[in-house]
Formats: structure tokens, C-alpha cells, sequence
């Protein structure tokens, strides 16, 4: 293994272990023992193919536009907070627990996933923008070992979190510790919203000054 690839490796463990909605949606297949690789599946083939956009240019164009990326910063907030309400609706009304019976079908679940790994702008901040800028500025031969890195951070960390969760099914037999369960997400989604805001009004502050003084 290269540095390069190991550099990928290891920025892409540090982004993907934080917790969000796609990581969400496998530990709650993984605990309530519903259909799971097809979800692993289509999430790390989304980190894979946002990451080869990202590496292959966009990344590096949205880094070099600070306001463009305040207002990513922004949607994924929006996201966020819709999300983690989402969460905390179904915990104040009992409704955590998944169905055992007449659950979400298998198409509709990979429905939500690839929702959640295309059209969710917290997973393009971590791939596209993220590691797409870093590997952008890495030499030409090296870009590809670099994303390499990274998309197998991704699989690592959604095998792993699969497996993991499904060794904790006798934990969530009980429709308490679903709710506890949501309402840990939504606490966790409201704080990742909160950081993404204050990132986001730092830029526009740098961008507001950067404009007064060519004024």
C-alpha cells in the first residue's frame, strides 16, 4: 500500500465513521435483522462514484467557490434537521420500532438508500467536496490510489457496521430502546446540522469581508 492510498484509507474512515442518515438506515436493518446487503450495497457504490466526481475535478471546483459551498453547507443542515425530525416524530409517537409484519419491501428500502446516498448533500460534503478536493491536489499518477484509498474506507466501514449490528439484535427486542435509539439520532442529527451552520456563516462572513474590500 502506498502513502497515497493509505492517506485515502485513512480520511475516509475518519468521515464515514461519523454517524449519519445512511449509517442510520444500516443500523436499523442490521438490529432489526430486515434485509441489509442491498442497503451496504448501494451505499458504498454511491461513496464509490461520488468520490471518482469529486477526485476527477468537481471537488476541487466547489473548494475554489466558497459561497457555492456555504450553501451545500447549508443543504446539508436542511437535511439534517429534516432527517433527525423525522426521527424524533417517530420516537414521541412510539412509531421507532420496525415492523416485524408488512415492513417496508425490499424495493422500497433500496428506494430509501439510494436516496440517501445520491441525493443526501451531507454524503456530496463528505465525498465530493471533502475528499474530492483533497485528492484533486495530489499529483495526477497518485489520484487514483488516493480515491482508491477512500472507497475502500467506505466498504470497510458499512461491512463492519452491518455485521456489527446484527450481533446486537437481542438488544432491540424492545420497543423502548428503539425510541432511545431515535431520539439519539435526532440529538446526533441536530448537532451535525448545527456544525454545518456554523461552518457555513464563517464562509459567507470571509466572503462578505473578501467583497467589502475589493469594494
Amino acid at each position: 500500500m502506498t502513502p497515497y492510498f493509505i492517506e485515502g484509507l485513512v480520511l475516509g474512515l475518519g468521515l464515514f465513521v461519523a454517524p449519519g442518515p445512511k449509517d442510520t438506515l444500516v443500523i436499523r436493518q442490521g438490529v432489526s435483522r430486515g434485509p441489509i446487503w442491498g442497503v451496504v450495497a448501494i451505499c458504498v457504490l454511491a461513496d464509490i462514484l461520488l468520490i471518482a466526481i469529486g477526485v476527477t475535478g468537481l471537488g476541487s471546483l466547489l473548494g475554489s467557490r466558497p459561497e457555492v459551498m456555504a450553501v451545500m453547507l447549508l443543504s446539508g443542515a436542511a437535511y439534517l434537521l429534516w432527517f433527525g425530525t423525522q426521527r424524533l416524530l417517530a420516537c414521541i409517537r412510539n412509531q421507532s420500532m420496525p415492523e416485524t409484519q408488512g415492513g417496508p419491501s425490499q424495493k422500497g428500502l433500496l428506494r430509501t438508500a439510494m436516496v440517501l446516498g445520491f441525493a443526501n448533500p451531507y454524503a456530496w460534503l463528505d465525498t465530493v467536496v471533502l475528499i474530492g478536493s483533497i485528492g484533486a491536489a495530489k499529483p495526477a499518477g497518485q489520484q487514483v490510489l488516493f480515491a482508491t484509498g477512500a472507497m475502500t474506507a467506505s466498504l470497510i466501514w458499512f461491512v463492519v457496521l452491518a455485521l456489527g449490528c446484527q450481533r446486537l439484535t437481542g438488544l432491540f427486542r424492545s420497543p423502548l430502546v428503539w425510541r432511545w435509539l431515535d431520539a439519539g439520532v435526532a440529538v446526533l442529527m441536530v448537532y451535525l446540522a448545527g456544525m454545518l451552520i456554523t461552518d457555513s456563516l464563517d464562509i459567507f462572513q470571509v466572503v462578505q469581508e473578501r467583497y467589502e474590500r475589493n469594494a
